[in-house]
């Protein structure tokens, strides 16, 4: 546990913990941890997709004339 009890029979007050808990942390990635796990194979399914073919037709550019000769 990372529960932090103070000794209130000694009188002394130290007012708010200043250490992170860090058990809840350690929870919720565990859970995500699982969840990933359990959902990449679902998502690693071959799926057929139809892709349309890409062609790069160069194209041939002209000389630039210029209007002030």
């Amino acid at each position: 546990m990372s529960m932090s009890i103070g000794n209130s029979e000694a009188g002394d007050d130290h007012g708010i913990m200043s250490e992170i808990n860090t058990t809840p942390l350690v929870d919720v990635m565990l859970v995500l941890l699982i969840i990933f796990l359990i959902t990449i194979p679902v998502i690693t399914k071959n799926v057929q997709v139809n892709v349309p073919k890409a062609v790069n037709i160069p194209t041939q550019t002209k000389p630039r004339t210029s209007l002030f000769r």
